[in-house]
């Protein structure tokens, strides 16, 4: 993944609606999340970090060459082309023309790994957002859109918006999307010991101190964490279906019910929610799966901390609401809500839980 979006998605008409955003404080804010953003992705450690995702790049390069004859002699665009990995696997696959575009200032690096490998009469590297920039001259469509635009728990970064401007402004009819669909899941987990945010109780009385605000934020906060298949409790279900090709601008906002089969005995201490994406045009159908079952992935799982665990058996059920918004504090962060309501041998319980999930810097960076 590289960068290419401002990620903010609001329209006059909800700026207009809503205060905070229309504030210039608020607009300047902005300004500078973007910058801090670009920044971050401009980092040398934050490429190795998405080239070390072995899962990720197998995926993609199976996809691209499976399908090397829709890429022979076609014109392609990667958005978000970052270190140019999806331009020279699409070069490789006998592609016409590939344009990259990368906001961040890594994209000085991109174009001498192009020239490294006697692609640059192929690769055409633009520096910008995909929103302000336009194509070389004499090129007006594309065959092909690549795009690494999946953030964590699928919608953070907000880069599908970038995607989807690239598609209706570019793509021709008939075109290609790498990947062209993806699958948003729910499902609930026991804790582990030691995990990050379990151990809530610890900040209700910390040498004699009450450090409950502490608490109240950690409660609110979602995790970007590992989820071991072992801590599963139940079966996933589908919250979020998208076709990239149709899928329309503000995809993120979701709300749906769910209802989760528990599957064992134990306690259920979270929610967590994984993605998995389709690139559904290859001969062999390619799947890239961020599902605790599956190889690693730099996404890992999305983590929603329940102030109180539950108690659950097997064959009962956990059902409720689960919604996502985009941030109003944070343009490439998320907001959730989730209700749940849960009728065991001992007691019912029916509650909700709001989480905020900002965007996520590999662990030892900052």
């Amino acid at each position: 993944m590289g960068a290419t979006s401002t990620g903010k998605i609001f329209d006059s008409q909800e700026m207009g609606d809503n205060e905070e955003m229309a504030d210039g404080d608020c607009v300047r804010d902005y300004r500078l999340q973007e910058a801090l953003y670009f920044k971050m992705y401009a980092r040398l450690e934050v490429q190795e970090w998405l080239l070390k995702d072995s899962a990720r790049n197998r995926a993609y390069r199976s996809a691209i060459r499976c399908n090397a004859a829709a890429f022979k002699d076609k014109t392609v665009l990667d958005v978000g082309c970052g270190l140019g990995t999806l331009s020279l696997f699409a070069a490789e696959s006998g592609a016409h023309r590939v344009i990259a575009v990368e906001a961040a200032s890594i994209a000085e690096y991109t174009r001498s790994i192009v020239l490294d490998n006697s692609y640059a009469a192929v690769i055409t590297v633009i520096r910008g957002k995909v929103e302000e920039i336009e194509l070389p001259e004499g090129i007006e469509k594309v065959d092909i859109i690549l795009c690494d635009w999946m953030g964590h728990c699928l919608f953070s970064e907000n880069m599908i918006e970038s995607l989807i401007f690239a598609r209706d402004k570019w793509l021709a009819p008939g075109g290609l999307i790498f990947p062209d669909s993806a699958q948003l899941y729910l499902g609930a987990i026991s804790g582990q010991e030691g995990e990050v945010g379990q151990d809530l109780d610890q900040w209700n009385d910390l040498y004699d101190i009450d450090m409950g605000a502490i608490r109240r934020s950690c409660e609110g906060t979602a995790v970007v964490a590992h989820v071991d298949a072992r801590q599963m409790m139940s079966k996933v279900v589908l919250v979020k279906s998208l076709d990239l090709y149709t899928a329309p601008r503000h995809s993120c906002f979701t709300r749906c019910h769910y209802e989760l089969k528990v599957t064992r005995s134990g306690q259920v201490h979270a929610f967590f929610a994984y993605f998995d994406v389709g690139f559904g045009k290859s001969p062999n159908r390619v799947c890239l799966s961020t599902s605790p079952q599956a190889p690693w992935t730099h996404w890992n799982q999305t983590v929603f901390h329940m102030k109180s665990p539950l108690t659950v058996g097997p064959e009962e059920t956990i059902r409720g609401m689960f919604s996502i918004k985009p941030s109003l504090k944070n343009i490439y962060g998320l907001e959730f809500d989730i209700n749940f309501e849960h009728k065991g041998k001992e007691k019912s319980i029916r509650a909700k839980q709001s989480f905020f999930l900002d965007y996520f810097l590999p662990q030892g960076l900052s």
